[in-house]
């Protein structure tokens, strides 16, 4: 046995405590290692005791029993008592050499019995005994009461975050009954062998006074301070990203309704005027395209001819069959985003008279378009003259189902209850909207809800193709002048999908007249960034992004999906900075500042406790380092 062994000191250690504390458990994980998940912690609880024969009958436990503390070999003799059996708790107290005395974080109570039963009791029985004051559950401390109360038993009095008690609680009472106080966490690991090596210490050194002639037991120091508890690392915090409004029926649907910036006219059956623009059409059918990017401009390319009009236009149908003959092929530019199946050719015409131009003859090119040239008209909205490309459509076009095709071109949409779908799809077919024709099918063969993945997909290829007209500066109508240079944009885009542009564009700003618009203190990156993001939705960040300035314009433009999105790119390009080893404490600050003042889109709890973690982990980092 241990304490027949020359220089091993036995210590008996008893430990009380309120119900439900946690005494058991701390003596299991002492004695038997034993380890809990969050499930068995929260499991209905059950009052218990740790018999002491456990000493004799398991081996194991009583080799963990031995420990060596100050140079000095012990054996520690664990004593579990029940909260509640008062007559029965005398008999544990007799021969005691160190009492730890637990009561539970979460539990005010237990704490207020400390000094009002157990100090008293304790003293009453074993008076010179020393005594250690343990808070236990401090993993509660720190974990999410929500669902720790969601996992308990279903009649178990709820745990509030007022039950939770601070380190000075226990301090205070620790201090008032001259005790030494530790915390511990079963669930955590921690702690455990703090309190029980301390709990030795005092023991040995109670001892030591009476049993002076001991040697060794001079180096036996005073119970240590606690090592302060690091908690687990929250998860950061979520940062919000407003959903994408896909506003295709409103802003590009509006645009078309009241077309302001149209630089395309219709004309169907030599009365009818239908305002478009181009970035759109062409974004949507490669035929459009390929039709506004004919150089008709030089007439000593192209063959000019008289026009005829000895044929009848009532007289053709919608096969629309050309029989006229034939000139050159205008130059077409070479970026074309697809090449158009119609493979005929173009002849020119001029007027004669006071009002002479020059016009490109459609008929042999596509069955739909009659002619195209380029004249000033007068803009249906504002009221000013705008130097337009004016598109003269075949006779045989109607208004209503040509306007539900370009309705369709504009937003990906088509009405299911439209009358004329098969005169829908037979200008879908001449002007090569595969898309459309598709859906018209799958409608009138009753398999609308196909459609959606038409139309997901037909928005996937418009995005993509609108991103290659900002990158090759095809259709810009308008150029921003920046610090470090100038970028050329598209206003349609811009104003169907920033309600600021709209604004500047579409009211009573000088800039609505202008071509040019200054940006000053705005990097040409920054500016791509924002042109990007209003044309497909998404964020492309580039590596000369700077974040911060991006959050500016984006608040500036009062867009704050772009708002949350830079802010999400730039936590994890902090985070990813911080696990490279780089020193990001600079910028963290200069972020938390501008979460502070409300610079910044997201919730001001969140994005400070964001900034706050990361600069909290640096600082941490750092006074490790020292």
């Amino acid at each position: 046995m241990d304490y027949e062994r020359p220089n091993v000191e036995t210590i008996k250690c008893v430990v009380v405590g309120d119900n439900a504390v946690g005494k058991t458990r701390l003596i299991c994980a002492r004695a038997c290692n034993t380890t809990l998940n969050q499930y068995q912690l929260l499991a209905t609880h059950v009052p218990t005791v740790w018999a002491i024969d456990q000493y004799r009958v398991c081996q194991e436990v009583l080799e963990r029993s031995r420990d060596v503390v100050d140079e000095v070999s012990v054996s520690l003799r664990l004593w579990d008592t029940f909260g509640d059996h008062h007559k029965d708790r005398r008999f544990a107290y007799g021969r005691s050499d160190v009492v730890v005395l637990c009561f539970s974080i979460a539990n005010p109570n237990s704490l207020h019995h400390v000094k009002t039963m157990w100090h008293m009791e304790i003293k009453h029985f074993c008076p010179r005994t020393p005594v250690i004051l343990v808070g236990c559950q401090l993993d509660l401390r720190y974990a999410d009461l929500e669902a720790v109360n969601r996992a308990r038993r279903p009649l178990a009095r709820p745990i509030k975050p007022g039950d939770i008690l601070p380190p000075e609680s226990g301090r205070e009472v620790a201090k008032e009954l001259g005790i030494s106080y530790y915390e511990t966490s079963v669930f955590d690991q921690f702690g455990i062998k703090d309190i029980f090596d301390n709990a030795i210490r005092a023991a040995l050194i109670s001892r030591r006074h009476l049993q002076f002639w001991k040697s060794h037991l001079r180096k036996v120091q005073k119970p240590l301070l606690q090592a302060p508890f690091l908690p687990p690392k929250a998860p950061p915090p979520l940062i919000k990203i407003p959903e994408c409004v896909i506003n295709n029926g409103e802003g590009p649907g509006l645009l078309l309704d009241s077309p302001l910036c149209a630089d395309v006219m219709f004309i169907l059956q030599d009365h009818i005027h239908i305002f478009a623009h181009k970035i759109y059409l062409s974004t949507s059918s490669s035929k459009f395209y390929d039709l506004f990017q004919m150089d008709f401009s030089d007439e000593s390319q192209c063959l000019v001819v008289t026009e005829r009009h000895a044929r009848d236009s009532l007289l053709r149908t919608l096969s629309l069959d050309t029989e006229e003959d034939v000139a050159v092929l205008p130059n077409l530019s070479p970026c074309s985003l697809r090449a158009s199946k119609s493979d005929g050719t173009l002849k020119m015409m001029s007027f004669s008279g006071k009002h002479r131009r020059t016009k490109l003859s459609l008929a042999s090119w596509s069955k739909a378009f009659y002619s195209i040239h380029k004249e000033s008209v007068t803009n249906p909205v504002t009221g000013s003259p705008a130097h337009m490309t004016v598109v003269k459509m075949d006779y045989s076009i109607q208004l209503g189902p040509f306007s539900a095709v370009l309705r369709f071109l504009y937003t990906g949409e088509l009405d299911e209850e439209e009358r004329d779908l098969m005169k829908i799809a037979q200008i879908a077919e001449v002007l090569e909207v595969f898309d459309l024709r598709m859906m018209v099918e799958n409608i009138m063969n009753h398999e609308g809800f196909m459609n959606q993945e038409i139309t997901k997909a037909f928005h996937v290829r418009k995005s993509n193709r609108i991103k290659e007209c900002l990158n090759k500066n095809t259709f810009t109508d308008v150029t921003f002048r920046l610090e470090d240079g100038t970028i050329n944009a598209h206003r349609p885009l811009l104003i169907s999908s920033c309600d600021w542009m709209a604004a500047v564009f579409g009211g009573s700003f000088m800039e609505s007249a202008n071509n040019e618009v200054s940006f000053p203190g705005t990097s040409r990156v920054c500016m791509q960034a924002v042109l990007e993001y209003l044309y497909t939705n998404q964020l492309c960040p580039m590596a000369e992004l700077d974040p911060m300035e991006l959050t500016a314009l984006a608040n500036r433009l009062c867009l704050p999906r772009l708002t949350a999105l830079t802010e999400h790119y730039a936590v994890s390009e902090l985070v990813k900075a911080s696990k490279d080893g780089q020193d990001i404490d600079g910028e963290v600050l200069t972020y938390l500042e501008l979460a502070q003042v409300g610079l910044l889109e997201q919730d001001i709890d969140g994005e400070v406790l964001t900034c706050l973690e990361l600069a909290q982990v640096g600082l941490l980092e750092q006074d490790i380092d020292r």
